[in-house]
């Protein structure tokens, strides 16, 4: 097997109009870092220099700081200075003589683009993990693995353009671009499988992946198979490092996300000798990321080829029962406060402790929400359906509104947005009361409003099934 990656560079460089210059391949510098060049001015930000040009009031010839305010409006298309010889601003232990700076970055946007990174994007990683490995130490591997520093550049650069801020989307695009001709070139038996930065490079390109895909519809699992491929490289019985890992937890939950919202079986290996399925006495982290295997292998069974059998159906059910009644206090809620009908309120108020408890709490609410739409025991005939079926409805309602309401009494938690999102979207159809149902819908439009998530087929698939299109 080989990856099969489609080069787009020389279109998307098209787009840019004439004058365009990609810039230098591979550099030959200090560990022949193929470093990203300065990149052309947003349109918008053109258009806004003309606009406030002239009469404007923050540029006017007789105000210096108008001047200063121009100035820093040009940050972005500035190259970056050396820093002045002999300052104490560029002396480190890992050199004999000054560094001129910590990062191989050309340009101040690409300095913003890190930072934007470190400060936002690392939070949608780490939420299982105390050693924060995409937040200290993927940036540090990215000094030497130009792949994992062109992925940082890619995500940062196409979520910020979601959200509006002035980056234009091609910009992303190039990065992106970067990052596959490495990758086209690795094949299965290839040892760059074993490079643990090559692996967290792919996770930041699936999550920008994930960003281009609505959350309801076909998955086209561009880097999915990549995250596989690099998995099952190191095999199930090898010692794998804690980066890779850290990876793998990462991959599961947005393997999860996609295969719920695709509703297809999970396609990555489940067995590892690093993965935990006990009950024992172990750090929130890891109770966390038993359940979220834990719902892995309730996707597997609802989407897989099991046949919903119903020993399966039962070993799960108690899975989450013993997980429910073993995991420790620090995974209950801190605060439970009742929606008040009054003000308009649907969702309870549950605060939890840490991100680890947020991501475990949602996971295990999706699964059990799962379960119970493909219950194979629920009895098909006779007067006992309906009245079981009613009631279990209800319950599906009633786990959908627990986790939208620890979704956003705990907003910090990124993820667990989407994965409200995701409830919403496999049990929204559901729901009958129209309060209800309008407040499902401003969980979604705060999803993609806040993190730049696609929810607007959801949103349109929903008010079709409620008949309100």
């Amino acid at each position: 097997m080989q990856f099969c990656f489609i080069d787009e560079t020389l279109d998307v460089e098209s787009l840019y109009g004439d004058g365009y210059d990609p810039g230098p391949g591979p550099s030959s510098k200090k560990a022949a870092l193929q470093l990203p060049t300065s990149l052309p001015i947003h349109h918008g930000e053109a258009s806004m220099s003309q606009h406030h040009g002239g009469g404007s009031l923050l540029q006017t010839t007789s105000c210096p700081t108008g001047d200063r305010l121009q100035s820093y409006r040009d940050l972005d298309q500035r190259k970056l200075s050396t820093i002045p010889l002999g300052s104490r601003l560029g002396l480190s232990e890992t050199n004999d003589s000054p560094l001129d700076r910590a990062f191989p970055l050309h340009s101040w946007r690409e300095a913003k683009l890190m930072k934007y990174y470190l400060e936002y994007m690392c939070n949608w990683f780490d939420l299982c993990d105390t050693t924060r490995h995409f937040a200290i130490h993927v940036p540090r591997k990215a000094l030497s693995c130009p792949t994992l520093l062109n992925a940082i550049f890619a995500l940062s650069s196409r979520h910020l353009s979601l959200k509006g801020q002035q980056f234009d989307q091609w910009i992303s695009h190039q990065y992106h671009e970067r990052c596959l001709q490495q990758l086209s070139r690795i094949s299965n038996d290839s040892q760059a499988l074993l490079n643990d930065d090559l692996l967290a490079a792919t996770i930041l390109l699936r999550t920008l992946e994930e960003l281009e895909v609505p959350l309801l519809g076909t998955d086209n699992e561009g880097h999915l198979l990549g995250i596989q491929v690099f998995m099952n490289a190191h095999g199930s019985s090898a010692t794998s490092s804690s980066l890779r890992q850290a990876a793998f937890w990462v991959g599961l939950r947005q393997e999860v996300t996609m295969a719920v919202a695709s509703q297809r079986s999970i396609k990555i290996s489940l067995t590892h000798n690093f993965i935990d399925q006990s009950f024992t006495h172990a750090g929130d982290d890891t109770w966390a990321n038993r359940v979220i295997l834990h719902c892995a292998k309730v996707v597997q069974f609802c989407f897989g080829e099991s046949h919903h059998k119903p020993e399966e159906y039962r070993a799960l059910v108690e899975y989450d029962k013993g997980w429910l009644h073993y995991r420790p206090s620090s995974f209950l809620p801190i605060a439970y406060m009742d929606p008040d009908a009054s003000r308009g309120e649907v969702f309870p108020h549950i605060l939890y402790l840490s991100h680890a408890v947020v991501i475990g709490v949602v996971h295990s609410i999706l699964a059990q929400a799962l379960l119970m739409c493909y219950d194979p025991t629920l009895p098909k005939i006779g007067p006992a359906r309906k009245t079981s079926q009613e009631a279990r409805e209800n319950d599906i309602r009633q786990q959908v509104i627990h986790l939208c309401g620890t979704a956003l009494s705990n907003d910090s938690t990124i993820p667990a947005m989407i994965t409200a999102s995701l409830g919403i979207a496999t049990c929204g159809d559901r729901f009958k009361d129209d309060a209800e149902r309008n407040a499902l819908l401003g969980v979604l439009i705060k999803t993609e409003a806040d993190h730049a998530w696609p929810t607007g087929n959801i949103q349109s698939s929903l008010k079709s099934a409620w008949g309100w299109d």
